[in-house]
């Protein structure tokens, strides 16, 4: 790819923050002098090979601020760009395995599970998101190992159930020599239920009935949804694959979700919507994904912007293929471990699971830092409405901070056991500054995203006006060709067909007649004599 330049448009940006940072944005120079050393460069763009304005990829000092088991998997990558969009994904890949955690916000807790969205031109290299989804695939093994143990158990009792009932049949025909066990009989006089199909990875392709139905079979914990191409959920939206916006909606804020079918074996209340998501899909998906900006389904998300990419990226030789393996083994068995040493928690009140304590002085800061962050996109960005992505990336950022803090600890202990015997986690400074500069990142992304989506809602439709076959004939003189039918048609935006349609309509019902091949004349039409009653 060719040298690409500074967007000229991003260092107007960058003179306002230089020139109002020192007096009305003080905490915005802080917190990104805490984590790189030119806080300007978090909001250099960059022209790409298609000529798509996207931001640049993270500075170098950024990654020195991450935990070991994020930095050593993300430097698997050479390309720095692929580095920040895998950061993206990373994150609510990460949150899906620590789903009996919790962070406050506001007056409610919620658990760790983030939407993100990784967005790029085909060929871009973002199919890598699938290597970080990878890294929850024990965890999936272990779920729908347990789920299958729990249908094959069910089928014992069901099959128990039936002998036990024939000899309740035989008993009531007073044949107690068929009789084994008049306990057995009392204890199972109810037909067990069968289970629920559980799984922690959800499909990308399946009804919004079956999301529906895994979502609620999951219960407290976090189901993750790996979609490598966002056209795949569009397309089955418009297919008879249902509507499941409603989930996406819902699951931000881990709402209530209801869903009421003809079958009683349909009719599912889903308490609260947790569901973790990295999707991937090239900007023309994005726009079908999320039609407009008006609804609030594109403000539940986090975006990523890759550029192009020219090179051809060679086979990968047995040691680097070998080292993958090892660190993505490795951090997978982690992850697995973490999920366990949580499973203890399941079924209990959110206020007894291991959460996230910010301090007040922290909270202040965090309030504060908004307030400017909101001030600051407001007056170098007026033309861009960032102000609803920014609010709702608060409680992304507590949940960022959690998940930093948790493998925080797995680093100081250097094992999983008794990691959750201290209930509280708190977060260094470095670590919240670092939060802090990601989220002005993730903005500086969503607001390139946002600007593409709307250029496709500034171009207005055309509107197509409807003209009866009458309203047609009252325009064309009494005899007339095809030929000045169509022009007159084609100044209409009518098409050729819906004019020899027309056409057609008249001389059925006797307006027009046909004087030769191409030529038709005006009917007169005589009113009919009126008829006296006899």
């Amino acid at each position: 790819m060719q040298e690409s330049n500074v967007n000229q448009q991003s260092k107007s940006y960058a003179d306002v923050l230089r020139e109002t940072q020192q007096e009305e944005f003080p905490l915005l120079s802080e917190v990104t002098l805490g984590v790189v050393e030119d806080p300007l460069t978090l909001m250099n763009s960059i022209y790409d090979e298609d000529g798509v304005v996207v931001p640049c990829a993270l500075p170098d000092a950024m990654w020195k601020h991450l935990p070991q088991m994020m930095s050593e998997t993300l430097s698997l990558y050479d390309d720095a760009d692929i580095r920040s969009m895998l950061l993206m994904a990373l994150m609510p890949t990460l949150g899906s395995a620590m789903s009996n955690v919790r962070v406050r916000h506001g007056q409610r807790l919620y658990s760790l599970g983030m939407m993100n969205i990784c967005v790029g031109p085909s060929a871009s290299g973002k199919g890598c998101v699938g290597d970080v989804a990878s890294l929850v695939d024990g965890i999936n093994r272990i779920i729908c190992e347990e789920s299958l143990q729990a249908k094959s158990d069910h089928r014992k009792r069901h099959t128990r159930y039936k002998r036990l009932s024939s000899q309740l049949n035989f008993a009531a025909k007073g044949d107690v020599s068929q009789l084994v066990d008049v306990n057995d009989i009392a204890s199972e006089v109810d037909e067990p239920q069968a289970p629920l199909r559980r799984m922690h990875k959800l499909p990308a392709k399946t009804t919004a009935a079956n999301y529906y139905r895994l979502l609620y079979a999951n219960g407290e914990n976090i189901s993750y949804l790996h979609i490598p191409e966002l056209a795949e959920m569009s397309a089955a939206n418009k297919g008879s694959f249902g509507d499941f916006m409603y989930i996406l909606l819902a699951a931000q804020n881990e709402e209530q979700l209801h869903t009421g079918r003809k079958t009683d074996d349909e009719d599912y209340l889903i308490e609260h919507t947790r569901l973790a998501m990295a999707a991937t899909g090239t900007m023309s998906s994005v726009r079908e994904f999320i039609p407009n900006l008006e609804d609030g389904l594109s403000t539940r998300f986090l975006y990523h912007n890759l550029p192009a990419k020219s090179t051809v990226r060679g086979e990968m030789d047995e040691a680097t293929a070998e080292a993958f393996m090892d660190v993505y083994g490795h951090h997978r068995g982690v992850l697995t471990d973490i999920w366990k040493e949580l499973r203890p928690f399941e079924g209990k009140a959110d206020e007894e699971l291991p959460r996230l304590i910010i301090s007040d002085e922290q909270r202040e800061y965090i309030d504060e830092y908004y307030r400017q962050l909101v001030s600051f996109v407001a007056l170098a960005l007026p033309d861009k409405d960032l102000r609803a992505p920014i609010l709702r990336s608060r409680l992304n950022l507590y949940r960022m901070l959690m998940i930093i803090a948790v493998l925080r600890r797995y680093e100081e202990l250097g094992s999983v056991e008794g990691m959750f015997g201290e209930k509280r986690f708190a977060i260094a400074e470095a670590d919240l500054k670092w939060g802090l500069a990601y989220i002005f990142y993730c903005m500086m992304q969503t607001s390139t995203i946002y600007d593409r989506l709307r250029c496709e809602e500034r171009e207005e439709p055309k509107t197509v006006t409807c003209i009866s076959p009458l309203a047609f004939l009252n325009l064309l003189p009494r005899q007339f060709t095809t030929a000045l039918a169509n022009k007159l048609g084609e100044e209409m935006d009518m098409k050729t067909r819906t004019v020899s349609k027309h056409l057609r309509t008249l001389c059925l019902k006797g307006y027009i007649e046909r004087v030769r091949q191409g030529v038709y004349c005006k009917a007169s039409r005589k009113n009919k004599k009126t008829k006296h009653a006899a």
